[in-house]
């Protein structure tokens, strides 16, 4: 791995651990229906993408150099994911339809062995196996508490969830052929959401603006972390980055989003959540770490062959 591809690598570590806080906040802002939370959050993201590359004097070009097919690839994939998430949310069990959707880091793991540049082994399979089998574990403790009838079936909502990790995995994959394009598209990306979401807010939701000052702040904390520079980074990390490598250690969002909910709120964390965390944990280790020591196998015998021979 070169230095620019291990320090993008690095920077799309920072959007899984600013995801892993998406929960904490969106609990914080229930009251909020979700088009309208998407429309503020992603305008705040797009407030702060804005006033950014206003002040770098880099808006007319950062327009120039994104292809409109980027932008659109972009726009449409961030709105459709969370709207597809929403409405899975809305018409599935909650824990089915998380596990489904969380199919996304498996599936970025299985499809960038297909592109151009990466590789993929079988430690990053294994670990995203483990890694896959604590997010159920993980999911399944976090149901046990809801009476749920497992006999009746969501398939519209199944089928929603299913999409947010096709989408989602899917873009993030097909991101890398914008090698060239600036992370600085990722504010058309949000200004396309936020129109999309507002649109959508007008037509299916009944206009409520009454919230709680620690709604708003919990709106304006996902806007600019998990809904603002948590897309930046990863668009740099898919971009630059060990591609399998990040969608293995994406597995780590839900636990340590487990665990700030654990140490922020009143929820307590239960045996198997524990047991699923530390899973979680060792798959990503096991996938990141394993090729490495791999690597320095292999290159122990020539440093023996050549001290040898002197």
């Amino acid at each position: 791995m070169t230095t620019s591809n291990l320090q993008a690598t690095l920077i799309g570590n920072i959007a899984i651990l600013l995801w892993s806080a998406l929960a904490l906040f969106t609990t914080q802002a229930k009251l909020v229906p979700p088009m309208l939370l998407l429309t503020l959050t992603f305008g705040v993201a797009s407030l702060l993408f804005l006033l950014v590359y206003f002040v770098k004097n880099e808006l007319k070009t950062s327009w120039q150099q994104t292809p409109k097919s980027a932008m659109f690839m972009g726009g449409l994939g961030f709105y459709f994911y969370h709207f597809f998430y929403f409405y899975a949310f809305q018409h599935a069990p909650p824990v089915e339809a998380g596990l489904i959707a969380y199919l996304w880091p498996l599936l970025i793991v299985l499809m960038a062995g297909m592109t151009k540049g990466n590789s993929l082994s079988w430690t990053h399979l294994v670990g995203a196996i483990i890694a896959f089998a604590g997010t159920g574990i993980m999911l399944q403790s976090k149901g046990q508490a809801i009476n749920l009838d497992s006999t009746s079936f969501h398939w519209t909502g199944y089928a929603a969830a299913f999409s947010c990790a096709l989408i989602w995995s899917s873009y993030s994959v097909a991101n890398r052929r914008f090698q060239t394009v600036p992370s600085s598209a990722v504010l058309w990306y949000c200004l396309i959401t936020t129109l999309l979401a507002g649109v959508s807010h007008l037509s299916l939701e009944d206009p409520n603006w009454s919230f709680p000052i620690t709604t708003w702040m919990a709106i304006l904390g996902l806007g600019l972390g998990p809904v603002g520079v948590a897309f930046f980074c990863w668009d740099m990390g898919v971009k630059k980055g060990n591609l399998s490598l990040l969608g293995v250690l994406s597995y780590t969002a839900p636990a340590l989003s487990t665990a700030w909910l654990g140490l922020f709120t009143d929820t307590q964390l239960t045996t198997g959540q524990i047991i699923a965390c530390l899973l979680i944990t060792a798959g990503a280790l096991f996938a990141s770490l394993m090729p490495r020591l791999n690597l320095k196998n292999k290159k122990m015998p020539l440093a023996s062959n050549k001290t040898k021979g002197i």
